[in-house]
């Protein structure tokens, strides 16, 4: 029975039944196949134990203060949705009142008009703002003491209400950037359907019927079946949107007259200067629904379930109470060293770590591109060009591999360079590089039409003609080549053999892949940066209104709602699994319409949870972030307003005694004090639009 395997003398009495066997060639491959079974399980350290297993809840240091916390958040949604409601019907109230109260004053006046002599020049002006009726003053003076009072409760109302927030997820932000929903809700859905098969085949009990999965005859070695493996480049798009985003909002957000004093002022001045704030923001965007999250995995989910697998949520838990402090820096991936990344903790969070750290790299180059673009340019495409090449040097001298099943080489690929940004730099960055040549052309157009302020975005600028048409073709062709390259190629032999364990190699030994030294290395080595070249030319296409069907497809309202869950999902997902594959009491067979059932179940959950996460913590806390920097960047532009305008009345001044003429009087102001004075209006009206 399934039981016996826990057994630690199961092989040994496996080994004594063989002796009775009528056929000695069937019970020998019977014990290879044990044997195997065995080690692996010691390996992944999967098995069984006798009854329930329970994680046990520890109330301090942290236990208790998350569920507070949870707890907090929650009477803060009621409250500001229930706030809502009140304040809405008192303010209907207060308005039918006023309406009320106007009206009979109309009505007196007019009366009264009919007593006084011919000649008065009383007016419905003179009337109103009789003492006799009360006034806004008279309401002012009786609200002073509960203005705090009232500015907390506002705070509630609009950041915790949840038919606003919900109202804000439907809402697109962009029609001309519409198609970046389409590509994170399909890549969070492939990174979905690959992190179910790995959960599943490696926790947990694992499948009984493990040939109907493994190589060589297996799901895995079919053409569909390179679609669980290749989902590892679902992340580099997610890479690659955030890095395109980077320059998009930092030029709207940070343009160069604005945080420019003089023009003597470097982009490595403007980025010393600006670094500290922007990484503090970013920090402050990204940590309360990843540390919500990551409490979550820590202190609630482990005690969601029991049963004889459940003992594994130990070794998930152990890295967390040693280096759960890397998480809070974005280290998680860098440290602790010579570690494989399942071995951290919330160990799909790496993908956070990267972009944080590739974050500090970015302002510096948008910086550099928005005073000199080409130089910016040409800086990023440098360092796209220097992470393919260290990648491809690593992977030859390193020997790495990107097949799954490739043993020593997989593993050593996965402890030196999955998670590290000297390797995925190649598809942020080139993220980026788009987004500048894209404001590159917006300047050009808006140039030729006259219109060298225009914030319009991208795409649809141009009527499509015959050679446009073939050309945009030629694009979509290439670009979806390219990408259904790299997905499917593996099907050539990557996985024609049997998994190798962690100690062996496929040129030794009869496992892994059936590629050459050579193939294995050109695989590895530039898949990523071939499949940055497609999702550029595809972005490209759909940002420009020429992606024809991919650019509808992508475009869907549909996706709206669900895009902006999708970091919500990405941090959730995985806890959905370990909680349904962990709480099994035995082995379960692989079966396409099983799987597909998880997968379906698994997404469904996880978007659900994410809506919860994003109304109880993601959406109110980034509108408070919001409003604290709006509320610093107001006060800093009326500073800056101010100073202007003291210079300008002490050049004034000077003019009136000493008989300066106009034009010496405008030589003394510097073009950028006369420029910055008639942006600050425009600037802070763009602000609060975006």
């Amino acid at each position: 029975t399934a039981l016996d395997l826990g057994a630690n003398d199961f092989l040994e009495k496996l080994e004594l039944s063989k002796e009775g066997a009528s056929d000695m060639t069937t019970a020998n491959e019977y014990m290879l196949l044990h044997r195997r079974i065995a080690e692996l399980n010691n390996f992944l350290n999967t098995g069984w134990t006798c009854g329930e297993y329970h994680v046990p809840f520890y109330w301090l240091p942290f236990g208790g203060t998350y569920l507070l916390l949870l707890s907090l958040l929650i009477v803060l949604m009621g409250m500001g949705t229930f706030l809502q409601r009140t304040t809405r019907r008192a303010q209907q109230l207060q308005l039918n009142t006023a309406a009320a109260t106007n009206h009979q004053f109309v009505i007196n006046s007019n009366n009264e008009s009919l007593l006084t002599d011919k000649n008065s020049s009383g007016t419905l002006e003179e009337t109103l703002n009789n003492n006799d009726y009360p006034s806004n003053d008279d309401d002012n003076n009786n609200n002073k003491n509960n203005n705090n009072t009232s500015h907390f409760f506002d705070l509630i109302v609009s950041n915790w209400n949840v038919r606003t927030n919900v109202q804000r997820l439907l809402v697109r932000k962009s029609e001309d950037t519409a198609c970046l929903d389409g590509l994170r809700v399909g890549s969070i859905l492939w990174v979905i359907l690959g992190h179910i098969m790995a959960i599943q085949s490696s926790a947990g009990g694992g499948y009984n019927n493990p040939a109907a999965f493994l190589p060589p005859n297996g799901l895995t070695t079919t053409f569909f079946g390179q679609l669980l493996f290749s989902a590892r480049f679902a992340v580099d798009t997610f890479l690659f949107i955030s890095g395109f985003l980077v320059v998009l909002v930092m030029c709207i957000k940070i343009p160069l007259l604005e945080t420019t004093t003089s023009s003597s002022c470097s982009f490595g001045e403007r980025y010393l200067r600006n670094i500290p704030k922007l990484v503090l923001n970013r920090w402050m965007r990204i940590m309360p629904l990843y540390g919500i999250s990551l409490g979550f995995w820590i202190e609630i989910a482990p005690h969601l379930g029991s049963g004889p697998f459940w003992y594994q949520w130990e070794s998930l838990l152990e890295p967390c109470r040693k280096f759960g402090w890397t998480n809070w820096l974005f280290v998680n991936n860098l440290y602790p060293f010579n570690t494989y990344n399942v071995e951290t903790c919330f160990y799909h969070s790496w993908y956070l770590a990267l972009d944080f750290q590739l974050f500090f790299i970015a302002p510096l180059l948008v910086f550099w591109y928005q005073q000199h673009p080409k130089g910016g340019m040409i800086a990023t495409m440098m360092l796209i060009l220097l992470s393919v090449v260290t990648t491809m040097y690593l992977a030859y001298t390193r020997s790495w591999s990107i097949n799954t099943f490739d043993g020593a080489k997989i593993a050593r690929f996965d402890m030196e360079g999955y998670a590290k940004p000297h390797v995925r730099a190649q598809t942020y960055l080139a993220g980026m590089l788009l987004g500048m040549i894209l404001q590159e052309k917006k300047k050009t157009d808006n140039q030729n039409n006259g219109h060298q302020n225009s914030n319009n975005n991208y795409g649809h600028q141009h009527p499509s003609t015959a050679a446009t048409t073939l050309r945009s073709r030629l694009m979509m062709t290439t670009a979806l080549s390219l990408l259904g390259t790299i997905t499917f190629i593996p099907v050539t032999g990557a996985y024609a053999r049997r998994a190798c364990k962690y100690s062996e190699l496929p040129e030794s030994s009869d496992c892994g892949s059936l590629w050459s030294y050579m193939q294995t290395f050109w695989y590895a080595g530039m898949s990523r940066a071939v499949w940055s070249v497609g999702i550029s030319l595809i972005c490209y296409l759909c940002l420009e209104g020429n992606g024809g069907i991919i650019n509808r497809l992508l475009s869907l309202k549909l996706w709206t709602p669900l895009s902006q869950l999708s970091f919500g999902v990405y941090l959730i997902h995985p806890i959905v699994i370990f909680v349904e594959q962990l709480g099994d009491r035995q082995k379960e067979p692989f079966r396409l319409t099983t799987y597909g059932y998880s997968f379906i179940s698994v997404s469904m959950v996880s978007f659900a949870l994410s809506l919860v996460l994003a109304l109880l913590v993601e959406i109110p806390c980034a509108r408070l972030v919001q409003l604290v920097v709006a509320t610093n960047n107001k006060k800093k532009s009326k500073t800056a307003a101010s100073n202007v305008e003291e210079k300008e009345s002490n050049i004034l001044l000077l003019r009136t005694t000493t008989r300066y003429s106009d034009r010496n009087y405008y030589g003394t102001i510097s073009l950028s004090e006369r420029k910055m004075k008639t942006t600050f209006s425009t600037r802070e009206r763009e602000n609060n639009t975006y």
